[in-house]
């Protein structure tokens, strides 16, 4: 899913420093592209929880209740460059599904399709004695039934994997889910390619008013992935 382009965000200084309106007209253009997907992604969230149970949380798993207004707000987009990662990349445009509900949506049963395994009874010593008690933590189901992740997976539409079978880079589970990844799976590319020649026109736009600033030194935008 990710595409690498080279030297976007200087040409995105450049279009602010000698254009600001192709900057704009820039900017306007990538969200454009971006929102189509957002909204295709919001058009797979249900009108009401695939589980009963799920819409009525409550205590402290209030926030992570099923609310099909919350999850749809929750996916959105970004054209603003974020900070440099360990490896100095950094993430020119965006697309982000930030509820919690929405990602338990979008990403339940990757890592384990049958739902967490059961707490088992362990041994464990208090006081000097040995004594029974049941396994805790967040990568086991605390549930009183031992099903219960199987049979919430099960209630959901399948995982989509987003990326192709002929796209660059290592597919992992990571590239599954059902809301942003169906989205974008479906739109095959076109975005990506759309984002990219939106740059690539840009950079073609801004190319002569920079020459003369920047002693012929030029901002080319070059896709990799």
């Amino acid at each position: 899913m990710p595409v690498e382009v080279q030297g976007a965000v200087a040409l995105r200084n450049a279009l602010k420093n000698y254009s600001p309106e192709l900057a704009k007209e820039t900017q306007k253009e990538l969200a454009g592209h971006l929102r189509k997907v957002v909204n295709r992604a919001r058009g797979f969230v249900p009108s009401s929880s695939p589980l009963s149970g799920w819409a009525n949380d409550v205590g402290d798993w209030s926030y992570r209740s099923f609310d099909s207004g919350t999850i749809k707000r929750g996916i959105g987009y970004s054209t603003t460059p974020s900070k440099p990662n360990k490896r100095g990349f950094r993430t020119l445009v965006q697309i982000f599904n930030k509820s919690a509900a929405g990602a338990i949506y979008e990403t339940a049963g990757r890592k384990n399709p049958s739902g967490q395994p059961p707490a088992r009874i362990v041994n464990a010593y208090r006081n000097g004695l040995i004594i029974k008690v049941r396994e805790s933590g967040k990568t086991i189901n605390r549930s009183a039934n031992p099903n219960a992740g199987r049979q919430f997976i099960d209630a959901l539409p399948p995982l989509v994997d987003s990326q192709q079978s002929n796209s660059a880079g290592r597919r992992t589970r990571k590239t599954k889910g059902r809301l942003m990844f169906r989205a974008w799976a479906e739109d095959q590319g076109r975005t990506t390619a759309a984002v990219v020649k939106a740059i690539e026109s840009a950079n073609n736009k801004v190319v002569t008013l920079t020459n003369a600033a920047t002693g012929g030194k030029t901002f080319r935008a070059r896709s990799k992935g």
